[in-house]
């Protein structure tokens, strides 16, 4: 059960992500994306919490504990600059996704350390 709990918040996890990564790309590549000579400061710290957002979603598929620390790390410093934690129903998928994927790993990796079989290679899984 636990097994198909792990398979289960892993796959969510990943679906949801590559629904937002291409979400964004897709903006991305209709709007196409201001000159950083011109922005103000707050655009800028936006703009670079999106990209380490986007980076972390491409990060998670192979290292899943450190992409998840990231998304929600990149997520919480886009909602203390936005001055909102839920700015639309978009944003916030961020930080699920992050979630998700520290409890799969948890689930797959974490348990170990309760039956004292924690290896550090599993910090990098």
């Amino acid at each position: 059960m636990q097994n198909l709990f792990t398979i289960i918040f892993r796959w969510l996890a990943r679906l949801l992500g590559i629904f937002l990564f291409l979400f964004f790309a897709w903006f991305a590549i209709e709007f196409g994306i201001d000159d950083p000579s011109k922005m103000n400061p707050h655009l800028m710290k936006l703009f670079y919490s999106h990209m380490l957002m986007m980076f972390a979603l491409v990060l998670v598929w192979r290292f899943e504990l450190l992409g998840g620390l990231i998304l929600i790390v990149a997520y919480s410093y886009f909602s203390i600059i936005n001055h909102t934690f839920w700015t639309n129903p978009i944003y916030p998928i961020f930080f699920l996704i992050g979630l998700l994927h520290l409890l799969s790993w948890f689930f797959r990796y974490g348990m170990r350390v309760f039956k004292g079989q924690f290896s550090p290679r599993y910090l990098f899984r």
